[in-house]
């Protein structure tokens, strides 16, 4: 079996827009996991597993766009009955995938709009998923 994993794109006001790699729990919904990298170019960025995430509570105006397919036995849900939880060990073939690419540095110049950011996680990890 394939399961669709997306791109989640959240506004950010004047800042860049946050990045993210969603995945639906069992494929589908509101609920399930996203990966991706948290900080800031002026102390750097990790990456980050929240799992049992509710994408529909967020307060921030966001797009999910489908990005690739992958096979579901590359995913762990992990039981839904669980509170929100966020860490950085990675549990599955998908979030190991995802520990491959090394997060965005602290920047020299954490000013300058073209800094590393989670956007470019992003566009690096994309194509080890798919």
């Amino acid at each position: 079996m394939i399961r669709t994993i997306y791109l989640a794109v959240f506004t950010n006001g004047p800042n860049p827009a946050h990045w993210g790699i969603w995945v639906p729990s069992g494929g589908k919904g509101e609920l399930g996991k996203m990966i991706h990298t948290t900080g800031n170019p002026a102390v750097g960025f990790f990456l980050e597993f929240k799992r049992n995430y509710n994408l529909a509570s967020t307060g921030t105006l966001h797009e999910v766009i489908p990005l690739g397919q992958v096979q579901d036995n590359f995913v762990s849900d992990g039981p839904v009955a669980m509170p929100e939880t966020k860490d950085t060990t990675a549990r599955d073939r998908l979030e190991s995938t995802a520990t491959t690419v090394p997060p965005p540095p602290k920047s020299a110049n954490p000013f300058d709009p073209a800094a590393p950011n989670c956007v470019r996680t992003v566009l690096e990890s994309v194509p080890r998923y798919i």
